[in-house]
């Protein structure tokens, strides 16, 4: 008995589903692909984000007569030394209010005691793992130790990098602006457009750190808390740091009130805390983006979620910046007009006829 045809609905039918699963395999692939990408390439594109906003620096040393391997090297040493300088200060504040971090830590470690009924420091040191546990601590110190010897040499890299792209970054964008299929120019205004959202993207997250610094540092002053300018540097530094960051400033401002003014002043913390980074900063962080990136705060919230399903930390800090690049430079391609033949030789009007006057005059 011969088979026969399968109805033709049933043939779309299948038709269709093998390309849905063909269209979610590809848009899995693609996803896995660009979290992987953008994860080796996330220290080139942190120096990148850097190059394009120190990148005013170093062009107005250059216009003021500075040479430019001088210039550039100004620029490069320009992180290093803000760091440098961050934690000096850091170090500082902690030394001045020793005292004072002191009597908080010892007050937060008594309320704690007194909420979990229980001594944690005493426990640990009277269970019979004691000894694996400080060695666990040691191992993680250890670690720390490694992990910040790992950004060290991460920095000195990235000011080597910075160097060369500060001092050789005008040649090759002029290379690029010769070799691309494009009108003389567009390149350099690609480029230039690309460094200015950057450049707004930074100036972005330092307004919202500095709104986070000023309102937990005003409510470490209304709660009469010490430790008010670690507190506020800490919140301000933590702001560049995605999630992260967040969670660290707030434990450090929270256990400083609890150890100074008790749960009370711990509760009233918390509350400022996150009242400012998922309330006021939820509502600025969108608004001050999508003004200096020049895209819709909802745009910017919905390209933060993807970038951070993608890439994770590195996908958050760099989605908003991506997406702007790419809108703008989606609209300035579609305003460019294309190339003309301006630039062939003009005709060689030597062998053209002459005019019907010339001719008359000549016959007559």
């Amino acid at each position: 008995m011969a088979l026969q045809d399968p109805p033709i609905w049933l043939s779309r039918l299948g038709r269709s589903g093998w390309l849905v699963t063909g269209a979610i395999v590809g848009a899995a692939a693609l996803i896995a692909g660009l979290g992987l990408i953008l994860a080796v390439l996330a220290p080139v594109l942190v120096i990148v984000v850097i190059a394009a906003a120190l990148q005013p620096l170093v062009d107005r040393l250059r216009r003021r007569g500075v040479p430019p391997a001088l210039a550039a090297l100004v620029g490069a040493l320009f992180v290093p030394a803000v760091l440098v300088l961050l934690a000096a200060l850091t170090v500082r504040t902690v030394t001045a209010a020793s005292s004072d971090w002191t009597t908080v830590a010892a007050d937060a470690g008594r309320h704690l005691r007194t909420t979990l009924g229980a001594d944690p420091l005493h426990t640990l040191l009277a269970s019979k793992q004691w000894q694996a546990a400080l060695f666990g601590v040691g191992s993680a110190v250890l670690s720390g130790a490694a992990l910040a010897g790992q950004a060290a040499i991460g920095v000195l890299l990235g000011a080597f990098l910075l160097f060369y792209m500060f001092k050789d970054g005008p040649k090759l964008v002029d290379h690029l602006d010769r070799r691309l299929p494009l009108r003389p120019g567009l390149t350099r205004e690609l480029l230039g457009s690309a460094a200015l959202r950057m450049r707004q993207y930074v100036l972005g997250t330092t307004v919202v750190a500095a709104m986070d610094a000023l309102v937990i540092g005003l409510g470490a002053v209304v709660l009469r808390l010490p430790l008010v300018g670690m507190i506020a540097l800490l919140t301000f530094v933590a702001a560049y740091v995605p999630y992260l960051g967040a969670w660290v400033s707030a434990a450090f401002a929270v256990l400083v009130a609890l150890g100074a003014g008790g749960p009370v002043a711990a509760t009233w913390m918390l509350v400022i805390v996150l009242v400012t980074q998922n309330v006021l900063e939820g509502v600025l962080r969108p608004f001050v983006f999508g003004r200096a990136l020049d895209l819709h705060p909802v745009a910017i919230l919905a390209v933060t979620i993807v970038g951070a399903a993608v890439a994770g930390l590195v996908g958050v800090l760099l989605a908003p910046p991506i997406a702007a690049i790419a809108v703008s430079w989606q609209a300035m391609l579609r305003a460019s007009p294309p190339p003309d033949d301006s630039t062939s030789p003009p005709p060689d009007d030597s062998t053209s006829p002459p005019p019907d006057d010339d001719v008359a005059a000549t016959v007559d």
